[in-house]
Parts: C-alpha cells; structure tokens; sequence
C-alpha cells in the first residue's frame, strides 16, 4: 500500500513499474486523470493476458477503449449524487 498521491507517484514510476490488473475507484471529481495515469502502468507483466483496469466510474465518463461491465443502481452514493457504472479497459497485448 502507498498512502500519497496517485497522480504524483504514477508520474514518479512511469516506466519503471508495470501491473497486469488494476482496480480502482478514483474520486469522481478527477475520475479522467486518474484513469489516464493508471493506464500509463498498465501492462503484462510477464503475463500471458492482456493487461486490464476495472475502475468505479460515472455514468457520464467515456473512453474509447471502456466496456461497461455494469450500470449501478442510482442510489449507489446516493450522498454524492453520482450515477456511477463499473468499467474495463483492456490493454492489448
């Protein structure tokens, strides 16, 4: 576990740390700059499949390379007054 930012470490290790899987729920409010810093150490690994990053998402976020794997109930964070989905992306080999 890294208790710092995430912006700022993934600009740190970029290039020299890669995951095969991420799983995220980034704030709401910087949900594209977070999903693009995960992507940038998003890799294989030295595994056989490809790369992929499920992320908590709302429901409004694209990307062109997302699949949404499901919409979530509305009431979900109810609090927050967000509709969020949950999302994959995957990175080809």
């Amino acid at each position: 576990v890294i208790n710092r930012c995430f912006l700022e470490w993934a600009a740190e290790v970029e290039g020299r740390v890669e995951y095969p899987r991420i799983i995220m729920n980034p704030p709401f409010s910087e949900v594209r700059k977070h999903i693009a810093a995960a992507l940038t150490l998003l890799g294989r690994g030295g595994h056989e499949a490809h790369a992929v990053l499920v992320a908590l998402v709302p429901t409004t976020f694209v990307h062109p390379n997302a699949e949404t794997l499901e919409i979530l109930p509305t009431d979900t964070f109810a609090t927050a007054k967000v509709h969020t989905k949950i999302i994959r992306i995957t990175k080809p080999n």
